[in-house]
């Protein structure tokens, strides 16, 4: 008897979770992941891929749009894996009223027209120009008869899917003034606000929007989505759980997958936490979606903490289940000393009187890219090394205990508003390390690209293989370059004479000549050229280049250079070699080097002893390359990404150093992999 009873049961339950599965295909709440969940049904709208000339993130597949009792949910679809092709902006217009009202101009000042009878009340604006993405990246836009007014919206969304990728609000609906039914319309543009639409999800399913960013392009919202009504039978799930502020850290939040009741949610026993942490406080938080738990003891780092929920309901009387999946989620923490190497920066950028302030932006909370100096670092010592101590909330696996491939992206700023020109640096979390520490130069620039010490350069150029060579006092020859006092400016500052006034040493003899000091702190490797009555040479070729050697030379010592041969500026060959050089011609070829074959090539202007090594930006030897006696002539050698031990090495900023009898040599090379 109880058997069966058992088997009436099951199949009882079976038929209810089957009938409000049923129900939920208008009106559910679906998780906003970045996956199409059940409860949205059949797509709203639909549109063919490729049904237009646009690139691949303008073509817009379907459009789903369902809801539950507080939130709109709304998901569509592109033609494209849109984490990896970020780029373009993204709008829902919304018609809330059934009529010819609304607005009669895009928000953003887009090339654009609404078709009556239903022009838009609201639009819900997001744009895809990096990860991650979410909800700072989203505006939405409300009609008040004149013009849009601009607010955030605070719930999910998320960017899913690879090929075709997908973008998911979560809108509240009293955000949009809870109708019963609305008309909406999902387009695509670029990023100007003079650009059109060019693709739509509407009727008819052909429907690329305007041929060029010029052509004015018309939207109909035409997609009718009624709301739908009916009991919630689906249970509420933990989104993510994290830890909250910085060290010491004695606070939790639990996002759900829709808004709880608040009773449950607040009892303090529906929460576990793993490492004998005590949860203290359940707080329920606007939206009703978040609970904060306050803590104790202070989270630290290196653990893999888990956070269990049960007995925790929804506002339809649904509790959680306790499956060990939906209820739990786990994250671990880090920890970064920041070291921001500002001394060489500061000593030609220090605004006065004002103090001087240097902050980190980035990618992963706790920073962000916007606003800036919202994280500021000290110098508390004065020396220029500015630093500050963060911590880092990353999702776990909880059963490993290990964390995904996790990335930070980060650059420093300086009195709030300049930032560092180069492209941005690169952390990668890692178990192994849950306390770092990252010590960068301002844009990279280290000291071992600088010279410490001034020192002077003595230029000769000869003229007589040239038909009609200048005459001093009549023409003018001047020598420009990438690092002051040298400069690209023509007519060219600096200046060469024939004239028998030192460093010359005969008037009129074709040979002309140049004394230059550069200054401490100037870039080691300098690319130059020498111009005739403001015409540079060696029309078409790379520039010649110089390595100031601070070490060797001074102002009192000066790098007396050969005597070089105008409109000669890249020798071919060891006989070329005779023209004059005092340099050993090291490249590094690609730069920045991409994968495992980079090629080191160098000119050994006579035979002798040399080697060739790799370096990383601490000084530390990572791999001698050759070590041996090089022949006069042209040398190349591949550097195929790995250490001495046969590891490869992580990707970075690495330097390539030659010696070669008293020639030194050092280039730097971005390695990528």
């Amino acid at each position: 008897m109880k058997h069966h009873l058992f088997i009436l049961t099951v199949v009882s339950l079976s038929l209810v979770l089957w009938a409000g599965i049923a129900m939920a295909e208008g009106f559910g709440t679906p998780i906003v992941d970045g996956v199409l969940d059940g409860v949205y049904g059949a797509a709203e709208a639909s549109d063919p891929s490729g049904d237009g000339n646009g690139n691949a993130p303008m073509d817009l597949l379907n459009l789903y749009v369902c809801n539950d009792n507080v939130y709109w949910y709304f998901y569509f679809t592109i033609n494209t894996d849109i984490s990896a092709n970020n780029w373009g902006k993204y709008a829902i217009y919304i018609d809330t009223t059934n009529d010819a009202n609304g607005a009669t101009s895009d928000a953003w000042g887009r090339n654009v027209i609404v078709n009556d009878p239903h022009k838009p009340e609201y639009g819900i604006y997001t744009w895809i120009n990096a990860t991650p993405y979410g909800t700072e990246d989203i505006n939405l836009a409300s009609w008040n008869g004149a013009g849009w007014d601009f607010s955030t919206i605070s719930e999910g969304a998320l960017l899913g899917g690879v090929t075709p990728g997908a973008i998911e609000w979560k809108v509240e609906k009293t955000a949009i003034g809870s109708p019963t039914e609305i008309w909406c319309e999902v387009w695509d543009t670029g990023g100007g606000g003079g650009d059109n639409a060019q693709d739509t999800i509407n009727d008819p399913p052909d429907d690329w929007n305007a041929t060029d960013w010029s052509t004015q392009a018309v939207l109909s919202n035409s997609t009718h989505v009624s709301e739908s009504a009916g009991g919630d039978v689906i249970p509420p799930t933990v989104s993510y759980a994290k830890a909250v502020g910085q060290d010491p850290i004695t606070q939790i939040s639990v996002l759900f997958s829709e808004p709880v009741d608040q009773t449950t949610a607040e009892t303090t026993n529906n929460y576990t936490v793993s490492g004998g942490i005590t949860v203290n406080t359940a707080t329920l938080q606007g939206g009703a979606t978040t609970v904060l738990l306050d803590i104790t003891p202070a989270l630290t780092t290196g653990a893999c903490y888990s956070v269990t929920v049960i007995n925790v309901e929804d506002l339809a009387g649904n509790p959680i289940v306790a499956n060990g999946v939906g209820n739990v989620d786990c994250f671990k923490l880090f920890e970064l000393f920041v070291k921001a190497n500002m001394n060489l920066h500061l000593r030609d950028h220090t605004y006065y009187p004002d103090p001087d302030l240097v902050a980190i932006e980035g990618s992963r909370d706790p920073f962000t890219w916007d606003p800036t100096c919202d994280d500021m670092l000290e110098d508390a010592d004065g020396d220029s090394v500015y630093t500050g101590t963060f911590q880092f909330c990353i999702a776990c696996d909880c059963g490993t205990g290990l964390i995904p491939f996790s990335t930070l992206e980060y650059k420093f700023t300086h009195q709030c508003t300049e930032w560092e020109g180069t492209g941005n640096h690169y952390y990668e979390f890692s178990d192994a390390a849950p306390v770092d520490t990252v010590n960068i130069w301002w844009e990279d620039v280290a000291p071992a690209d600088l010279t410490l010490n001034a020192m002077d350069v003595i230029w000769f150029v000869d003229f007589n293989q040239l038909a009609e060579p200048p005459v001093d006092g009549v023409d003018t020859v001047g020598v420009n370059g990438s690092q002051a006092p040298l400069s690209w400016d023509v007519p060219p500052i600096n200046e060469l004479r024939d004239n028998g006034v030192l460093p010359d040493t005969t008037a009129g003899d074709g040979i002309w000549s140049t004394r230059i000091t550069f200054p401490a702190g100037t870039y080691k490797n300098v690319g130059y050229k020498f111009l005739l009555n403001s015409v540079y040479e060696c029309e078409g070729e790379g520039n010649r280049d110089i390595y100031l050697d601070d070490t060797m030379f001074s102002e009192a010592n000066p790098l007396v250079m050969p005597v070089l041969i105008y409109d000669i500026c890249q020798p071919s060959s060891v006989e070329d070699l005779s023209l004059g050089t005092s340099r050993l011609s090291l490249t590094v070829h690609p730069n920045p080097a991409v994968g495992m074959r980079t090629k080191l090539s160098f000119i050994a202007p006579e035979s002798g002893h040399g080697r060739i090594a790799v370096y990383d930006l601490g000084g530390r030897l990572i791999r001698t390359l050759r070590d041996q006696v090089f022949e006069a002539g042209i040398h190349t050698t591949l550097f195929d990404g790995r250490d001495a031990a046969g590891n490869e090495i992580p990707a970075g900023i690495y330097f390539v150093r030659l010696n070669l009898n008293n020639l030194q040599e050092t280039r730097r090379m971005t390695f990528l992999r």
